[in-house]
């Protein structure tokens, strides 16, 4: 089975579920489950949807910790520059370059901080959609057996 078709699938669902609901993007998804495999396709289909939808959760906890992506580097230059700027600040003609070092640097902080935070939450949601996804196909699994 092509893993194109489940990644499709998954997608679908997922924009579905963020537009209009859990109960339509349910009964869109398992339409489009049987109307793209037929009746006898599905239970392959939603155990293969059921192991990549596990995949992505384990995916995104282990990606849920921010500083594993751009934001650690981001942090390790602003504490360099901050740094920096304290020292400027030490010195009475680098004073004024020092405080505004400083300033910006605080700036980008706070942006971290928002960053740090909206990557949390879109995480969680993902993995809170892509653990529904599982769940249907597990309660599908079951009614077909």
């Amino acid at each position: 089975m092509n893993t194109e078709i489940i990644d499709e699938a998954i997608e679908k669902y997922v924009h579905e579920r963020m537009t209009a609901g859990r109960k339509r993007a349910t009964e869109r998804f398992l339409s489009y489950a049987y109307l793209k495999q037929g009746k006898e396709g599905v239970n392959e289909f939603l155990q293969k949807v059921r192991g990549l939808s596990n995949y992505y959760i384990d995916f995104l906890r282990v990606m849920s910790n921010p500083f594993k992506g751009p934001e650690l580097a981001w942090l390790a230059s602003m504490v360099t520059i901050a740094v920096y700027a304290v020292i400027l600040m030490g010195f009475e003609e680098d004073r004024t370059v020092g405080i505004f070092l400083f300033a910006g640097t605080l700036v980008n902080g706070w942006s971290l901080i928002r960053t740090i935070a909206r990557k949390w939450c879109d995480i969680g949601v993902m993995i809170a959609i892509y653990l529904e996804i599982a769940q249907l196909a597990e309660h599908e699994l079951e009614q077909m057996n």
